[in-house]
């Protein structure tokens, strides 16, 4: 019954130790932003991006590569080290805006969308 009894304790405390651990390690996230892009520094890799949600305005510090692959006028997802304005990648997203379609009448009097 000894035996029993000191196995149990010995594996609750393991598991009492490793748990802040487990918890350390979810809590470290990171931030998101979604911008476009306003002005690029390649010299000293910085890019001015403007929020979508709050308009703002803010410099992040991205990686020679991501300066590369990216233009003024892009519209990013920019992914933060948390509390920073240090990126961990950027992601140039697709645009959304809608083209019209041009109207063309056909010689039978109906009209054809392109």
């Amino acid at each position: 019954m000894k035996k029993i009894l000191g196995i149990v304790l010995t594996l609750l405390l393991v598991v009492g130790i490793s748990m802040p651990s487990f918890a350390a390690k979810k809590s470290e996230k990171f931030d998101r932003i979604v911008a476009k892009i306003i002005s690029i520094d390649a010299t000293a890799k910085t890019i001015v991006v403007k929020e979508e949600r709050s308009g703002a305005s803010r410099t992040v510090k991205i990686s020679a590569k991501a300066v590369s692959e990216i233009k003024v006028g892009d519209r990013v997802r920019i992914k933060l080290k948390p509390g920073t304005d240090e990126s961990m990648g950027v992601r140039v997203l697709k645009d959304h805006t809608i083209e019209p379609a041009t109207i063309e009448p056909t010689s039978a009097g109906t009209v054809a969308k392109k």
